[in-house]
C-alpha cells in the first residue's frame, strides 16, 4: 500500500507533449492530502471497530454469565422446591405415623383401664358382698346381744350373783 509521502515524492518522466508539471504536482498534493485523510480516518475506524468488538465481546461474556447465573438460579430454585416437597412429605408421613402410634397407645391405655375397672369392680363387688355378710353377722350378733333372751339371761346372772353373796 502506498503512503502519502510516496504519492508526494512521485516523479514522472518528462516528455514533449506531457502534462503541465504544476497541475500534476497540485493534483498529486490533493490526492496525497485526501489519501492521508482517508488513511487516518481508516485507522480511526479500525481502532473504533476494535474497541467496539472488544466491548461486544465483553457484553457477550456478561450476557453468557448472566444466562448461566439465571439457569443456575432456576435449577437451584427447582431443587429447593423439590427438597421442600420431599421434606413436607416426609414430615407428613412421620406425623401420620406418630399420630397412629399415639392412637394405638391411647387405645391400649383405654383397654387396660377398662380391664382394671372391671377387675376393681369385681373386687369391690366381692368386698361389698363380704361387707354385706359381715354387716348381716353384726346385725345378727347385735340382735343376739340386744335381744330379749340375752337380757333375761343377764338379769338371771345378776340375780344368781346376788344370791351367792
Amino acid at each position: 500500500m502506498m503512503t502519502s509521502m510516496e504519492i508526494r515524492s512521485q516523479q514522472f518522466n518528462r516528455s514533449m507533449r506531457g502534462f503541465k508539471e504544476e497541475e500534476v504536482r497540485n493534483f498529486l498534493a490533493l490526492v496525497a492530502q485526501d489519501y492521508e485523510k482517508l488513511f487516518h480516518e481508516n485507522a480511526t475506524l479500525r481502532d473504533q471497530i476494535q474497541r467496539l468488538e472488544f466491548e461486544i465481546s465483553k457484553y457477550r461474556k456478561m450476557e453468557e454469565t448472566m444466562n448461566n447465573s439465571l439457569i443456575l438460579a432456576q435449577q437451584t430454585a427447582e431443587e429447593l422446591k423439590q427438597n421442600a416437597h420431599r421434606e413436607a412429605a416426609l414430615m407428613l408421613s412421620e406425623s401420620k405415623q406418630k399420630i397412629s402410634e399415639m392412637l394405638n397407645i391411647y387405645q391400649d391405655v383405654i383397654k387396660r383401664l377398662n380391664i382394671y375397672s372391671a377387675e376393681l369392680k369385681a373386687q369391690l363387688g366381692g368386698q361389698m358382698e363380704m361387707l354385706d355378710k359381715s354387716q348381716k353377722r353384726f346385725e345378727d350378733l347385735a340382735g343376739f346381744f340386744y335381744g330379749k333372751d340375752l337380757k333375761e339371761m343377764m338379769e338371771g346372772l345378776e340375780a344368781i350373783k346376788m344370791e351367792v353373796i
